[in-house]
């Protein structure tokens, strides 16, 4: 069985380089693995050259099978063209992490670069 949770779309912080808090997710019951990881970036407004990359950081305190963080490039590692918005397609990661029923996970993202633009985030992660 596969389940698949997005999270809600979140506001960054565009003038700083700081880890902002996308979503906490509750592992769904009757999985146990965490097996992809996605994440999108919305951003209108960018600029000639403007870098667009980032980590996505997944952290619980209370999974008992791997613990800690892990962190994932994220898929928008692209500059802007001038032409307003971030072409950004979804990427997700293959992933094989043991996961335990009921645990939460926060899910974060860190900007490269301070933006001049406001970009949005969301993150996906898939179970089996």
């Amino acid at each position: 069985m596969y389940k698949s949770i997005v999270s809600a779309l979140t506001a960054q912080n565009a003038t700083e380089t700081t880890k902002t808090l996308v979503d906490t997710i509750t592992v769904p019951q009757g999985v146990k693995h965490l097996i992809g990881v996605g994440s999108q970036v919305n951003a209108a407004g960018t600029t000639t050259l403007e870098g667009l990359g980032y980590i996505l950081e997944l952290e619980s305190d209370d999974m008992s099978p791997w613990g800690g963080t892990q962190a994932f490039l994220g898929n928008a590692m692209c500059n802007g063209n001038g032409a307003g918005w971030a072409a950004l397609n979804p990427y997700v990661h293959p992933t094989d992490i043991p996961v335990t029923p009921g645990a939460k996970i926060k899910c974060s993202i860190t900007f490269d670069l301070a933006q001049t633009i406001n970009p949005s985030s969301r993150v996906q992660l898939v179970f089996e």
